[in-house]
């Protein structure tokens, strides 16, 4: 009974900070006075009144996207633009899902970490109408957390303004019914004539964007129809060039990480990006099939040894000498041996006589 009556742990909560202490530690880091910086906290829906310690992230958050300021979300590595830059540069157009950009400061992180290279790839981040519908359903969703509703707020507003500088370009594709399987079908499109990428924390629609890839890699191309010169000078068949779709999410700080699917065990898995097919065995397959192959050369060879056994067992018993062929030699010795004499006694007759 007394665990009927035990009272239940409950998480400590974070200390409420008053009023004066964080506004002026935001005001002085996003140089904006006071009353602005309530202004943005309060046009979000959070109690000003009633702010935690473990909120002040959250709060930088939506100071840096009203401010639409992200440098303090960019990456204090200095090799990591080259790093992602050799990431993406391949590729087309860019998607971003909806999950992505709600999900903690990670997109920040990553709009941050590529601008640069937008600007001077001269490429843009593709953001479909039908996840700028996900984000303001989103908002007034009481089934949501509270952080996910704050966000699915202010980002729109920093997707804005991120289209306006020519980073970003939102995109109508005349999108129906789940957004999934628009995706899918618009990829299944684009994907035979460019190299695209798309950025989500969807698992499940990660599987399907990557073995709908290595579909299409599989395929064998058409070459270019030849012109009555090609042909008449035979010139080579001219094959058009592999595009390939990549499927990301983003962990924290804003990075890349590839979903790649087993083709043995057929669980999807995510590791570093790199060059090369979406279907590759994982590391547990990998293992697995490594001591599957040490036991099969292990049973190879106890069979080689065996078989080698056997045929010295056997040439052993062709030449060790059995009772049948002891006789037959003792018969040979014997009708040798009477041969010899009958020709040693003929012999002495013949000198007698």
């Amino acid at each position: 009974m007394a665990r009927f009556f035990r009272r239940p742990v409950r998480t400590p909560k974070a200390p409420v900070i008053a009023p004066g202490d964080y506004l002026g530690v935001l005001s002085e880091e996003f140089h904006l006075s006071k009353d602005a910086v309530l202004t943005a906290i309060r046009a979000v829906g959070i109690d000003t009144e009633h702010v935690r310690e473990d909120q002040m992230d959250l709060l930088r958050e939506v100071l840096s996207c009203k401010t639409h300021n992200l440098d303090r979300y960019k990456s204090k590595d200095p090799g990591y633009e080259d790093v992602l830059d050799g990431e993406v540069r391949s590729f087309n157009e860019i998607y971003v899902d909806t999950a992505p950009i709600i999900q903690m400061d990670w997109f920040l992180h990553f709009v941050a970490d590529m601008e640069p290279i937008l600007k001077r790839r001269k490429k843009k981040l593709l953001i479909l109408e039908k996840t700028m519908e996900e984000l303001h359903g989103l908002k007034d969703n009481p089934e949501k957390d509270k952080e996910v509703r704050i966000r699915a707020t202010i980002r729109p507003d920093l997707i804005r303004s991120l289209a306006k500088q020519g980073l970003v370009r939102i995109g109508d594709t005349g999108s129906e019914g789940i957004a999934d399987d628009h995706l899918v079908k618009l990829f299944s499109r684009i994907g035979m004539n460019e190299d695209v990428l798309l950025i989500t924390q969807d698992r499940g629609l990660s599987e399907r964007i990557v073995k709908l890839a290595h579909e299409q890699q599989s395929v064998q191309r058409q070459p270019y129809p030849q012109t009555f010169w090609e042909k008449l000078m035979h010139k080579e068949l001219r094959y058009p060039a592999r595009h390939t779709m990549v499927v990301c999410k983003l962990t924290e700080g804003g990075i890349l990480r590839r979903c790649y699917v087993c083709p043995d065990c057929g669980e999807s898995y995510y590791d570093q990006v790199s060059d090369c097919d979406g279907v590759v065995p994982c590391s547990k397959c990998i293992m697995d099939h490594k001591v599957r192959g040490e036991q099969e050369m292990d049973a190879l060879k106890k069979k080689q040894e065996a078989e080698a056994l056997k045929a010295q067992r056997e040439a052993y018993l062709k030449s060790r000498p059995t009772v049948e062929k002891v006789i037959q030699r003792r018969k040979r010795q014997a009708a040798f041996l009477t041969l010899a004499i009958g020709i040693v006694v003929i012999i002495i007759l013949c000198i007698v006589l």
